[in-house]
């Protein structure tokens, strides 16, 4: 019997300092939380950055491999902005971008002119855009600055179109 009231006793101290304790500890955890979740974004927020470009370019090159297969492709440039994409290589670059990670980007496609027996009009898909930094706008928000830039996009993929008249394919 006497131990039990020993127990008692014990854990009643125990839980009157801790009801007495000043929160230093949550203060404590807190503010160093705080600046570990900032530390271990930064590298995290860069990573996401060096990734949406290469989605860029990735979709770039495939839309470029489409539009150098595509007979019915015209000489000149177009461009759309996503979402609003319509056509089958714009569709199909727009699709490998994420709208999350480059948002409003800006896919442009070019058909060098015919210039006669060269042989070697080019299709050029570019994609660009802009990668907005989460961790410039965290120090926006908190006021900190107003400068800082986000990271410009602008990947570009060229490649011979295989439909030039009077080009024969070499067997």
């Amino acid at each position: 019997m006497s131990l039990n009231l020993c127990f008692l006793c014990r854990s009643r101290n125990i839980l009157a300092s801790l009801s007495r304790s000043s929160g230093q500890a949550v203060v404590e955890f807190t503010l160093t939380f705080l600046l570990f979740l900032v530390i271990a974004w930064i590298p995290a927020d860069f990573g996401l950055a060096l990734y949406t470009g290469q989605l860029a370019q990735n979709a770039a090159r495939e839309g470029a491999r489409i539009a150098a297969a595509d007979p019915t492709l015209a000489s000149g440039t177009t461009s759309c902005t996503m979402p609003s994409c319509s056509g089958n290589i714009f569709q199909q670059t727009a699709a490998r971008i994420s709208s999350a990670l480059l948002p409003g980007a800006i896919i442009t496609l070019n058909l060098d002119p015919d210039t006669g027996s060269n042989c070697n009009r080019m299709v050029t898909v570019a994609v660009s855009g802009t990668y907005n930094f989460f961790f410039y706008q965290l120090l926006h928000w908190m006021g900190i600055s107003e400068n800082l830039e986000n990271k410009k996009i602008d990947r570009q993929t060229r490649m011979r179109w295989e439909h030039q008249n009077g080009c024969g394919t070499v067997k």
